[in-house]
């Protein structure tokens, strides 16, 4: 990725709006975003797609929901998108306090010009992009090596890997207990960078474990999160992918 730049070609983006000034200036962002939106004009419309579609970030402008209390309640209660990021379009000081008491992560005021538009949009996907890489667990196959006060050495496969620990499978001959605190050192694939991690066991299920990160070097926590955002944006590419190749 360029600059650290976050891609955003595959996030799925639900737009309620009915102000076509408004519209033609965030499709004309949106395009240059290489994003393309599922666009509605009632909050009605709205509500059918969010409970048959996915979506990583929902635009709405506030003065298009007749009842927001309900509308809101139904897309956080939404199993597809109630952890979606939330960008309200607001025209006074009333909406903004009513869009930040309801819990909107981002805000594009009315009138807005095609920068204002650009900036809150990119900062929706990238919030997006992080979320999902705190949620996601990548499913690897990691040679690791693993060590505690009683045994300084033995091998473990990690299984998978998240932001906040690892599941590993264990050696026959490596014994560990709940709470256990091990040192674990590994490699990421395709990074070059070797990590070193301390953690404490979580659970134990037959021959595998769950590792709970306590302590990972700052240098290699970054490295960490910059390998799990790259999993997470190919995991939207094939996704979007997936969706194309069943429309087609």
């Amino acid at each position: 990725m360029d600059g650290g730049r976050k891609s955003t070609h595959a996030m799925h983006t639900l737009l309620l709006c009915s102000d076509l000034q408004f519209l033609g200036a965030t499709r004309g962002v949106l395009h240059q975003l290489e994003v393309a939106p599922k666009i509605v004009g009632s909050s009605e419309d709205a509500l059918g797609m969010i409970h048959a579609h996915e979506f990583d970030v929902v635009v709405v402008d506030w003065r298009d929901v007749p009842d927001l209390a309900d509308f809101l309640g139904a897309l956080r209660r939404s199993k597809l998108n109630g952890d979606c990021v939330l960008v309200a379009i607001v025209r006074d000081l009333l909406d903004l306090r009513q869009a930040f008491s309801a819990g909107v992560h981002f805000l594009i005021h009315k009138p807005a010009s095609v920068v204002q538009i650009e900036r809150c949009l990119r900062a929706a996907y990238s919030a997006r992009v992080t979320r999902r890489r705190k949620q996601h667990r990548e499913a690897v196959n990691i040679a690791a090596s693993v060590s505690t006060r009683v045994q300084p050495y033995a091998e473990a496969m990690i299984m998978n890997l998240s932001e906040a620990g690892a599941c590993l499978q264990m050696d026959a001959c490596c014994r560990l207990g709940v709470a256990e605190e091990i040192d674990l050192r590994f490699e990421l694939p395709g990074s070059g960078t070797t990590l070193h991690a301390t953690g404490t066991v979580i659970w134990i299920s037959g021959s595998r474990c769950g590792v709970r990160f306590s302590y990972v070097p700052d240098g290699e926590r970054l490295a960490l999160e910059q390998w799990l955002t790259v999993c997470v944006e190919r995991s939207l590419e094939e996704m979007c992918e997936r969706m194309r190749t069943v429309c087609a």
